[in-house]
């Protein structure tokens, strides 16, 4: 087993990622709305190709689906981190692209009462927005090129209950509050003459506002009886999520200024004059609702199978910026193994690891220029255990707390318009332990 001390190690690193780039995206598909969507679950889960609502497990949960938090017996602190590396293509031009950055943090703690119940709260992302888009005109009089960039996102806090009414069913609810900040700037640039005053309109809007999640799941066995009168035991999780429309509330700024535009090439413009200034402008924003049904089949810890469906309502959020959206869905199939899940005993270190593999195939919710576009998604992760020993009441169990590494290959849009590949690394650190034990004394 990995020794205690990687626990430092891995912390290391999540925030030497996490430092390495403040945006979590190059891409420019989000220009569009709330920028890229993320997927809001773990790193672990990432590698079964997002699907997780139907998943359950003693340690560790899905923000997902809050229902899943009455299945936890342990306490867990779940943090992670990610890189991409890729290429952005269209039918003439390519470029390279690299990002980096924090992408959750989370804690859930379970009671011990009649009922399963558990409480989770935590950070994660919601949305990005990284884009930087250069059109030349070169054959034009005096010749200039247009810049479209923008930064910021949507983060989300989340406040989460989950609880075992009855056995069998889980049910949950999770409060969100949604908060982060847009800027975005058009500027228009006359590098080869002073003639034309270039200038820059940029608009910045600080958002917040709240939704709700609620989730259930509910699980069934049966046996399967194979050769030798041995059998089976399966384990059924049916899953639904639903996700309540938000309004994001805005208050930001509007500034406009004329600059030189071989001054800006330079990397020195100064202004010439300031054409517009607004301050503490209101705007609104909105988040779809959205809703996710998930089945996961599984024997024990040793294997499951997800399949997963989720469908957010952007046809019926107002178009902007000449974007027209379109509902987003997304279905992922995701499978994990651990070959010999005996953490008790010694020895046999890669028949204890967790390994994974998943697809996901999405339909994005924006549309550009008539083109509709989609996403292809195909993952593969690692679960290295990091095991000890806790003594509850009189027994000794091992707890079990996990090192995951995820590799994703992402194919987004087509060089018609254009075409993303990358590769997305995620690091994340799953952390048990057993709070609230109950005491015996003689």
């Amino acid at each position: 087993m990995l020794k205690n001390k990687s626990y430092w190690t891995i912390l290391l690193v999540l925030v030497s990622v996490s430092s390495f780039g403040q945006l979590g995206t190059s891409s420019p598909y989000s220009f569009a709305g709330l920028g890229e969507l993320k997927q809001n679950g773990f790193t672990q889960h990432a590698a079964t190709g997002g699907a997780s609502i139907a998943q359950q497990s003693e340690n560790s949960f899905t923000p997902n689906n809050p229902a899943s938090l009455a299945s936890l017996k342990y306490t867990v602190f779940d943090i992670g981190a990610y890189m991409s590396m890729g290429r952005l293509s269209t039918e003439s031009e390519s470029a390279n692209t690299r990002t980096g950055n924090l992408s959750h943090f989370a804690m859930a703690f379970p009671f011990e009462t009649k009922r399963k119940m558990a409480m989770s709260f935590g950070l994660n992302q919601y949305s990005d927005v990284g884009y930087e888009i250069e059109n030349r005109f070169n054959n034009d009089t005096p010749s200039y090129y247009n810049i479209l960039r923008g930064n910021g996102g949507i983060h989300r806090l989340f406040l989460g209950y989950g609880v075992q009414p009855i056995k069998g069913l889980n049910i949950g609810a999770s409060v969100n509050y949604n908060f982060g900040s847009i800027q975005s700037a058009y500027a228009k640039i006359y590098p080869n003459t002073d003639a034309r005053f270039s200038f820059i309109d940029e608009t910045f809007f600080a958002y917040e506002g709240f939704d709700l999640d609620l989730g259930a799941q509910y699980t069934v066995y049966d046996s399967i009886r194979l050769a030798r009168k041995k059998s089976v035991t399966l384990k059924h999780t049916l899953a639904g999520a639903f996700n309540t429309r938000s309004n994001l509330n805005g208050e930001g700024y509007r500034y406009s200024e004329t600059f030189y535009g071989g001054d800006f090439d330079a990397g020195d413009p100064s202004t010439i004059d300031t054409i517009y200034y607004a301050d503490n402008l209101k705007n609104v924003n909105q988040k779809p609702l959205s809703f996710s049904l998930g089945y996961t089949v599984s024997h024990g810890n040793k294997w499951s199978l997800s399949a997963e469906m989720e469908r957010s309502m952007w046809s019926t959020i107002a178009p902007r910026d000449s974007i027209s959206y379109r509902n987003n869905e997304r279905y992922s199939l995701g499978f994990s193994i651990v070959p010999r899940p005996k953490y008790e005993e010694k020895g046999d270190f890669f028949g204890k690891v967790r390994y994974s593999a998943g697809l996901r195939y999405e339909n994005l919710y924006y549309v550009f220029n008539n083109t509709p576009s989609t996403e292809l998604g195909i993952s593969f992760g690692l679960g290295l255990p990091i095991v000890k020993s806790v003594r509850i009441v009189e027994e000794k169990v091992a707890i079990v707390s996990t090192i995951n590494i995820t590799l994703e290959y992402i194919k987004r849009g087509s060089t018609g318009l254009i075409q993303e590949d990358y590769f997305k690394i995620g690091l994340g650190l799953n952390l048990n332990d057993k709070w609230f034990t109950k005491r015996k004394y003689y």
